[in-house]
């Protein structure tokens, strides 16, 4: 399967099912009286503009292994990502220049380039990176995650920073 294809798919895959996210993620919120109507719309425009993204996050070299929105307060998305392509100095600059208008992909992408940088310098005998988590809520929050060598044994360590 072509890169472009796995793109294609993903886009196709998030289109299809972000409305049915977000009107269960609407009913969600609903439920929490604490939170007002204005936050809870903001809230909302916060998820899609993360689906939006996701497919130009992808072609950064950065796979969506999964999503999570919290509904709680304050609501939060946890987006759990994996690297499958390093991109050149020259490539990263392109692609912020490409996509300056954009927040929320500027966000998420300095957030994955910072969190390679620092993995980079971290290593065990027994422990192998798994993926990056970022979690937009207040105070946003990215997490390293390893897992033991040994498939048998999946504890799981995980490396915070905020």
């Amino acid at each position: 399967m072509g890169k472009n294809s796995i793109i294609s798919k993903t886009s196709r895959t998030v289109t299809e099912s972000s409305e049915q996210i977000l009107t269960q993620l609407k009913n969600g919120l609903s439920k929490i009286g604490d939170i007002g109507s204005n936050t809870k719309n903001k809230f909302i425009d916060y998820v899609k503009e993360v689906f939006e993204v996701l497919p130009l996050i992808e072609n950064a070299g950065f796979k969506t292994n999964r999503l999570i929105v919290g509904i709680s307060v304050p609501p939060s998305i946890e987006i759990h990502f994996s690297r499958f392509k390093e991109l050149s100095q020259d490539e990263t600059d392109k692609l912020l220049e490409l996509y300056s208008d954009k927040k929320m992909f500027k966000l998420i992408f300095k957030a994955l380039k910072m969190s390679n940088e620092f993995q980079g310098k971290l290593s065990s005998e027994t422990l192998v990176f798994s993926e990056t988590c970022i979690e937009i809520s207040i105070p946003p929050k990215v997490s390293i995650k390893y897992l033991n060598k040994d498939i048998s044994n999946l504890t799981k360590i995980e490396t915070e920073f905020e």
